[in-house]
């Protein structure tokens, strides 16, 4: 336990100098999270429909809260259309059946047909939206995942200035030492959750509870973690590490749809996908929000189980280059 103090004391007192980058860094995440219950709360519209006809209103179709409609007597010219102003034009043909111009593809087409019909049935193919707490976990991920290899600056620093290696010949406890640099990146992301706690005290709608929020959290922690130290393990230079595991975090990120939903086709890029932590973490996320979470619980073991062997493979790699060695 005295490793553990000590350390986790000369990690915050080196802190200091950087601390303009771990507000900024915070400031991203926070940001993140506030945008994400924002737009939540904004009504989602999948387009702009004009109906062109001179009916009176009560012989006309309704719009529906996916698609916002207007009426209007004069068609307006296709110019509206490149200009993204409108998203198709609706004609009623004599015979009763709606005449649709778009730029867009025929599944479009169909579902604007679809919504003219039964404005109420839900339209086919379309996925259910995400809720406020899916969202918050999916636009805080990235910048969560990218704060950890910030964290992990003590321990970069200690490798790559030989410090590691004198810290593994003292008589100190070399798991003492490891367990402080991780304890040290989970208080960092207390701002995260004491932002969580303000939102649910001011009476904002945050979708999961308290307790949820700090299991995700803590999940996500740990595969930052295990993945910022395998990367600074294996590679020599610390700035080399945190700018290569950035980038794979910002790339799988988008990929597994933290931010949007990641429209595939490819078979290849459809089975990597699946297998990044945050597409399974983000599912595991909606299963919870719609109340399906014990039925899916493979998700989130599949997260923790593909920490615990990047951070067993970091501990055996150290132990095999310093400890053994000593």
């Amino acid at each position: 336990m005295r490793t553990f103090f000590t350390t986790i004391k000369n990690i915050y007192e080196r802190t200091i100098p950087r601390l303009s980058m771990f507000i900024l860094l915070t400031a991203f995440t926070l940001a993140s999270m506030v945008l994400a219950v924002h737009l939540t709360g904004v009504q989602q519209v999948r387009g702009h429909i004009v109906l062109v006809t001179d009916k009176s209103a009560e012989e006309i179709p309704k719009g529906s809260k996916e698609f916002d409609m207007v009426v209007s007597a004069v068609k307006p010219p296709v110019s509206a259309l490149v200009e993204k102003k409108y998203d198709a034009y609706v004609t009623i043909g004599k015979d009763g059946n709606y005449e649709i111009e778009t730029l867009r593809n025929d599944d479009y087409k169909n579902m604007i047909e679809a919504m003219l019909r039964n404005p109420n049935a839900p339209l086919k193919g379309s996925r259910i939206t995400r809720g406020v707490g899916a969202n918050i976990i999916g636009f805080m991920m990235m910048f969560l995942l990218m704060e950890v290899f910030a964290n992990l600056f003590a321990f970069a620093d200690d490798k790559e200035q030989g410090q590691l290696r004198r810290i593994t010949a003292a008589p100190v406890s070399f798991g003492g030492y490891l367990w402080a640099h991780c304890i040290f990146c989970l208080s960092m992301l207390l701002p995260e959750y004491i932002l969580l706690v303000l939102l649910k005290f001011l009476g904002f709608n945050i979708g999961f509870t308290l307790l949820q929020y700090a299991g995700l959290i803590l999940v996500m922690s740990f595969f930052g973690i295990s993945f910022a130290l395998l990367l600074n393990t294996l590679i020599s230079k610390p700035d080399n590490a945190s700018m290569l595991g950035r980038s794979i975090v910002v790339l799988s990120s988008m990929l597994a749809g933290t931010f949007y939903f990641f429209g595939k086709k490819n078979i290849v890029l459809d089975t990597i996908i699946k297998l990044l932590p945050q597409k399974q973490l983000m599912d595991f996320v909606e299963y919870l929000e719609r109340g399906e979470a014990w039925h899916h619980s493979f998700n989130i073991i599949y997260v923790i189980a593909f920490s615990m062997i990047l951070f067993m493979i970091s501990c055996t790699s150290l132990r095999m280059k310093y400890i053994k060695r000593v």
